[in-house]
């Protein structure tokens, strides 16, 4: 007999590398994906800059847990996205305020959809980390030439 899987206390691992392209953008590479990023300040003609990364983050979740709990719920979705817009203090910098909006086109009662809405919040690894926070640990690695 197959022991049964122990979801809360599963983990996944992510690794993303961000390299330095140039004064100007990076590259991130998330498994066999790429994508430019904009690490000049006050720029982002080569890509979006962090904090409008980490806001696709938010919206990706939201969609991505809205897709798999409307088939398990089997709702029919037509079309969905988020409109996400967000306020940043310079001193100390940082996001204050993040405001978004969730368009949902289906046929599904409205009850539905809100439930729907709650749980993909709820079950969101990005939300989650964004509304409680994680605490960040980092060091610094040096190669003088």
């Amino acid at each position: 007999m197959v022991a049964p899987t122990d979801f809360k206390h599963q983990v996944q691992h992510y690794a993303v590398t961000v390299t330095r392209n140039d004064a100007a953008s990076a590259t991130a590479h998330v498994r066999e994906h790429t994508f430019t990023v904009s690490i000049k300040r006050g720029g982002g003609e080569t890509g979006p800059n962090a904090a409008e990364t980490l806001l696709s983050a938010l919206g990706t979740c939201l969609l991505t847990n809205v897709q798999t709990l409307a088939e398990k719920m089997r709702i029919g979705l037509k079309d969905a996205r988020v409109e996400i817009v967000a306020t940043r203090r310079n001193v100390p910098p940082g996001l204050v305020e993040v405001h978004y909006t969730l368009y949902i086109k289906s046929d599904a009662p409205p009850e539905k959809l809100r439930y729907l809405h709650e749980k993909a919040v709820e079950w969101g690894t990005v939300t989650n980390t964004l509304a409680r926070g994680v605490p960040i640990e980092g060091k610094v690695e040096i190669h003088q030439s």
